[in-house]
């Protein structure tokens, strides 16, 4: 566990086109550093570090994600997918994203703790911390779905913003604060078109592994939503030969109780004991042959 192995990224996974700044990589239970021109599997942990200006995501059908500092993700959250169709392009656990469809195409949307944002078209600015949540429509119409409690539907036209505190429902105005909108990333401001095409017939760059993460870096994933952490048992089983890791989890059990079966699993049950004739040594049978 000192030097995690390179992650394996399917071909058609999600191209990593642009990154001004630091950001790690996390899939299954192996980390590395992030870099231009890394294809990541579903599921992957994409975290930026607090000085990252941009990092950028496209998927094969054109559409894009952009991720600004301190930012959490997980791509294609297939636990928090919906029914008959396709998975959502992202969880935003906390930070900032900036979605953007491909010309004439619906985005797949994405998933936050407080809001769910629905496949539209145009580009859509979400950010998401433990307090409040914050949708601009920058450009196109969204649909969003309010989550943990509210349940309402909501409908953003074009330069409409949505903030959303606590569990309380949402309120839309027609215009976003200016307040709000400096708060914006910088490079969010910055009009990059696609880069996918850059990398088209070029050899991946080296994975640089990193150490296996501690329960520290993990714990924000480790507490989330009941329906996003139920594999994580099972995904990051390996960490657990690392004492300390163990321990933290363990420690901390109340607040992720689905690893208590892979803490302490349940005792084989005893074998029941065959019935007194079944051990009886059978007749013997006579011989078909004569002497």
């Amino acid at each position: 566990l000192c030097a995690a192995a390179p992650m394996r990224a399917a071909s058609a996974g999600v191209l990593l086109s642009i990154l001004d700044g630091e950001a790690v990589l996390r899939s299954g239970a192996q980390s590395q550093v992030a870099a231009e021109g890394l294809r990541l599997p579903e599921g992957t942990l994409v975290e930026t570090s607090a000085g990252t200006h941009l990092l950028r995501l496209e998927w094969p059908d054109g559409s894009m994600l952009d991720l600004g500092p301190d930012t959490r993700i997980m791509l294609q959250p297939g636990a928090v997918g919906r029914s008959g169709q396709p998975a959502p392009a992202y969880y935003l656990l906390r930070g900032w994203a900036k979605q953007v469809a491909a010309k004439g195409q619906l985005h797949r949307g994405g998933v936050s703790p407080q809001v769910d944002v629905l496949p539209g078209n145009g580009v859509l600015v979400l950010h998401a911390s433990a307090a409040q949540t914050w949708v601009f429509a920058e450009t196109g119409d969204a649909r969003l779905l309010e989550r943990a409690g509210a349940g309402a539907r909501v409908a953003l036209q074009s330069g409409h913003a949505y903030l959303r505190q606590g569990s309380a429902r949402g309120e839309v105005a027609a215009r976003a604060h200016p307040e709000q909108l400096k708060r914006v990333p910088k490079g969010f401001r910055d009009s990059i078109g696609p880069q996918a095409a850059h990398f088209k017939g070029q050899p991946e760059p080296k994975p640089v592994a990193l150490p296996a993460p501690g329960y520290a870096a993990l714990q924000d994933w480790l507490t989330a939503e009941p329906l996003l952490r139920r594999e994580f048992p099972k995904r990051f089983a390996p960490l657990l030969k690392e004492p300390g890791f163990r321990a933290a989890v363990d420690a901390k059990l109340p607040l992720h109780p689905e690893w208590e079966p892979v803490l302490r699993p349940p005792s084989p049950k005893p074998m029941a004991k065959p019935p007194a004739q079944a051990l009886a040594k059978p007749p013997a049978q006579p011989s078909e042959y004569k002497p």
